[in-house]
Parts: C-alpha cells; sequence; structure tokens
C-alpha cells in the first residue's frame, strides 16, 4: 500500500508541474506595410523673373465691387428687404417680397417695369485705405508708388491710364504693366484732337491735370530743372550724370561708352520707346520720352524731355509732333496755404 500511494503522490506531482510550465510567448504577426506610390515631382516651370525693384504697376486687389447679394429669400424681413443695398436679380427680389409679405398675409405685387430689368450694380468704389507712399488713381484703382525728390515728389512709375489716345508698345498689354501706357500730346494734355494743329497755350495754366490722377499734374520744363538742379546739388557720386541717376538698370541697353543707370534718387526711369505719327513702335530698351504741359513755336509740335541709352544727360532740348505718343509721369499737387 505504501509503495502505492507514493507512486500515486509522484504522478499527482508531475501532472501538476506540467500544468504550470510557462507557454512559450507568440510572436505577433508583423503588420503589412502599406506601399505608398512614390509622389511625381512636377518641374518647376522656368519663369523669366525681372530683378528687384520690379517697375510695376500696382492695382489695388483689395477693392472689389460689392457682390450681389445671395440671401436666402425668407431671411428676409418685410422692412429691411427695401434697404439692401446691394443689387439683387428681378427674380430673387420677387421671390424676397412674397416670402416676406407672407408673415403679414398680404402679398405684395412687383411692377412688371420692375422685374423685367435688373438694376445696376453700384461703381467700385477705389483708393479706400492707401498705403503710406502710394498714389491711387480713383479711375481704376491703379496704384503707383511716389518718390520725393527736394522739395518735389513724383510718381515713381509712368502713368498706365487706358485713355482715348494712349498705347501699350506694339499693343501688347503686358508691356502696359511694366512700362505703363504711351500718350499723344493732347491726350496727356487731356485736350480734344483739334489741338494736335492748334494752339492750347492759353489752356495749360498753373498745375495743369491733363491725364494724370486727381491730386496730381503734368509737369512742365520748369519742374524738370528743378529736378536736375536738386541731383546736381545732393549728388554725391561726381562721375554721375543726371541721366545716369534718373535710369534705373534694368529695361536699358548697356552703352560701350556711358554708365549703367543707378537710380540714386528713386526716379525709376525705364526704357520703355515711343509710337511715331505713322504708328509705329520705336527705341524699347534705347529711349524714354516725357512729356511737358508746354507748347512749341510751332502748334503742331510740343517741348518733351529724354533720356538715351547711350547719353548720360536728362535733356530738355527737344520738340516733336503732337501726334507722337510718350510716356507720362505726374507730380503730386503742392499742398495750398489756406
Amino acid at each position: 500500500m505504501g509503495i502505492i500511494r507514493e507512486g500515486l503522490l509522484l504522478a499527482f506531482a508531475g501532472v501538476f508541474f506540467a500544468c504550470n510550465q510557462d507557454v512559450p510567448e507568440q510572436k505577433a504577426a508583423p503588420a503589412a506595410v502599406e506601399k505608398i506610390a512614390p509622389q511625381k515631382v512636377e518641374p518647376k516651370p522656368n519663369v523669366k523673373t525681372i530683378p528687384f525693384p520690379v517697375p510695376m504697376v500696382y492695382r489695388d486687389e483689395r477693392v472689389q465691387p460689392p457682390p450681389v447679394d445671395t440671401v436666402a429669400a425668407d431671411t428676409l424681413e418685410p422692412e429691411s428687404s427695401a434697404e439692401v443695398s446691394s443689387p439683387v436679380s428681378s427674380e430673387v427680389s420677387s421671390v424676397a417680397q412674397m416670402s416676406s409679405s407672407s408673415k403679414a398675409k398680404v402679398a405684395r405685387v412687383v411692377p412688371e417695369e420692375s422685374s423685367s430689368s435688373e438694376a445696376e450694380p453700384p461703381a467700385p468704389v477705389y483708393c479706400e485705405n492707401v498705403p503710406a507712399g502710394m498714389l491711387c488713381d480713383k479711375r481704376d484703382g491703379q496704384m503707383y508708388r511716389l518718390v520725393a525728390i527736394g522739395s518735389q515728389v513724383w510718381m515713381a512709375q509712368n502713368l498706365n491710364y487706358h485713355a482715348e489716345g494712349s498705347w501699350c508698345y506694339e499693343n501688347k498689354k503686358s508691356n502696359c504693366n511694366v512700362y505703363g501706357r504711351l500718350y499723344s500730346w493732347m491726350t496727356a494734355m487731356a485736350l480734344p484732337a483739334q489741338y494736335a494743329k492748334e494752339s492750347a497755350g492759353a489752356l495749360l495754366k498753373g498745375e495743369h491735370q491733363g491725364v494724370c490722377p486727381e491730386g496730381s499734374h503734368m509737369p512742365t520744363s520748369a519742374d524738370m530743372k528743378a529736378l536736375l538742379d536738386y541731383m546736381k546739388k545732393n549728388n554725391k557720386h561726381e562721375k554721375e550724370n543726371s541721366g545716369t541717376l534718373l535710369k534705373m538698370k534694368f529695361s536699358w541697353k548697356q552703352s560701350e561708352e556711358w554708365p549703367e543707370g543707378t537710380d540714386r534718387f528713386g526716379f525709376g526711369a525705364m526704357a520703355a520707346g515711343f509710337r511715331n505719327a505713322k504708328g509705329d513702335f520705336r527705341e524699347m530698351g534705347k529711349d524714354a520720352d516725357f512729356w511737358v504741359a508746354e507748347e512749341s513755336k510751332t502748334p503742331s509740335h510740343a517741348p518733351y524731355w529724354n533720356l538715351y541709352y547711350d547719353n548720360d544727360e536728362f535733356l530738355g532740348d527737344y520738340s516733336k509732333n503732337k501726334q507722337y505718343a510718350y510716356s507720362v509721369r505726374c507730380l503730386k499737387n503742392k499742398k495750398k496755404d489756406h
């Protein structure tokens, strides 16, 4: 009996020991790795950029015409439906009025004449919150950099206002965006075409606005001379004459004899070229010409000031047919003492 009991105890102990052995941990199968297709990298376009500072004509993109009212008809109260200032189409207006009037159980009838035509949208409002150092043209919202040179405040870019009797070089808008427009003398002075051959001297008095934006005017030869005098008195670079001081390095053909433009005073003159009386565009890259509010002794001609790539002076001893088209630079009006 003792032997049998002992054998049973040994067998029980073996079973107990086997049940308590540590079971080896099973390693989790590795998660499937999601294969991500490599993204196709598009090559960057080879865009030719203009070196800084870019003498572009700036437009105030913040200024937008009022949007068409798209408020749901059932949100309009009877009192406010007639006070909405934004333009609303006749269809939306009719639905709004019928929906709002249903609350009072009175159906207001829209007159036939008002439903047959849409109200004209109000003219866009330009030139609000204009940044300092900029002149904004209220006619089209374009903005121009200003530069103070002595007691004068000049537009530091050529005018780009689209007026009848003005052109983009080679009739390409891209040229206007950089160089501004080219104006006949009559357009620059905002005078009728009859003055192409008639004298308008009696009309050119004081600060003649001409085609310039409100608050500015066309320069005279006296204004150009005042610009030259200030530069000569304040020029710290003896080897640089007036033409070099006014020209930008950008846009000008390089001369073997004269130095590149330095634009020391921020005037930013570019070689915009011109349009002759026959309608041919000439000299972009070589020449810049600016009309002044004056006439020559011959009524069909007017004086202008010139910069040329192969000359380092700004000269005004020239006169040309009024039907030529040159650049326009405007001067800010002087504040008058009251």
